[in-house]
């Protein structure tokens, strides 16, 4: 009897890892974290490498794009629409390195929500 359990028991156990499987959110968050982790660096060091910062900034929204395809589902999508936003309403990269440096990462909407996704993001991803 006490073998059937333990048959019984490993079987379910595989079943629902199965079931389960990887987390739908771990791509698209890792991916945005780096992506957005170098981009905080190099507001962080602006003053010194304005140059660095334009680089970095215009390859980042470019990646952006690629990232944004790999969201697994709408929440995810419409946080990152809200987030990118912010980074594309300042003309001028100065303003962009400003607002990073002033913003706190975790508030960063897709930071929020791959949280609730149980993805932990850090501002030094990158």
């Amino acid at each position: 009897m006490s073998r059937r359990l333990a048959t019984v028991a490993v079987l379910l156990g595989g079943l629902l890892t199965a079931c389960a499987g990887a987390n739908p959110a771990q791509h698209f968050c890792d991916d945005y974290g780096a992506a957005v982790g170098k981009l905080y660096t190099a507001a962080g060091d602006y003053a010194a490498a304005p140059a660095e910062f334009t680089t970095v900034a215009r390859s980042t929204l470019d990646e952006l794009t690629r990232v944004r395809a790999g969201a697994p589902n709408e929440e995810l999508r419409r946080a990152f629409d809200s987030a990118y936003f912010a980074m594309t309403v300042f003309s001028e990269d100065e303003g962009l390195a400003d607002f990073l440096v002033r913003t706190d990462f975790a508030q960063d909407d897709v930071v929020k929500a791959c949280a609730e996704h149980g993805v932990q993001l850090k501002p030094d991803a990158g």
